[in-house]
């Protein structure tokens, strides 16, 4: 009885092994990486939001400290370009097959070691979702980020959740 006990949690642990590290050997989810916005990125034709975290939008603008409106979406765009550029992306997908509402994977994604949420998160580019998985949640990163008033914290903004709802009614920053 004892070695059966054994034997199914070695094979267990073997099939635990072998499933967590599939995302990693899939292919098409891996490789060079558009830039569409500071949450979004493209990988073999295929979007992918950052799970984690809500980043400003492309055309979001933003506030300096002296009241001087900026374009922190783009400049959050441009910085993960940057960022990215010429390093391979791999993206694991949330739960193997989640899609937002706008048909995007939800992924974690890496370059290298570097978690690109995390990153994003880091620089000041995004709000933590406080519902995220706690491996992925990105408070601490966020709390960071403002302290250091980096990126967007360097200011004041709209958060991107609440400027994509006014955008839709029609209003503006």
């Amino acid at each position: 009885m004892f070695q059966f006990v054994r034997l199914s949690a070695v094979i267990g642990i073997v099939v635990f092994a072998c499933l967590s590290f599939w995302p990693a050997l899939d292919e098409e989810h891996s490789g060079p990486v558009k830039v569409i916005d500071a949450s979004t990125i493209e990988i073999n034709g295929e979007k992918h939001r950052l799970y984690g975290i809500d980043a400003v939008e492309i055309d979001q603008r933003c506030r300096r400290r002296d009241s001087a409106t900026w374009p922190c979406g783009r400049e959050a765009a441009a910085a993960l370009t940057e960022f990215l550029e010429g390093r391979k992306v791999n993206c694991e997908i949330w739960q193997r097959t989640t899609r937002d509402a706008h048909g995007r994977f939800v992924s974690v994604c890496y370059a290298g070691g570097d978690d690109i949420g995390g990153w994003v998160m880091k620089n000041g580019w995004a709000i933590a979702d406080r519902n995220a998985n706690r491996l992925y949640n990105y408070a601490s990163d966020e709390g960071t980020a403002r302290f250091l008033r980096r990126g967007i914290w360097n200011g004041t903004f709209d958060p991107p959740a609440e400027w994509r709802r006014r955008q839709q009614v029609g209003g503006q920053l």
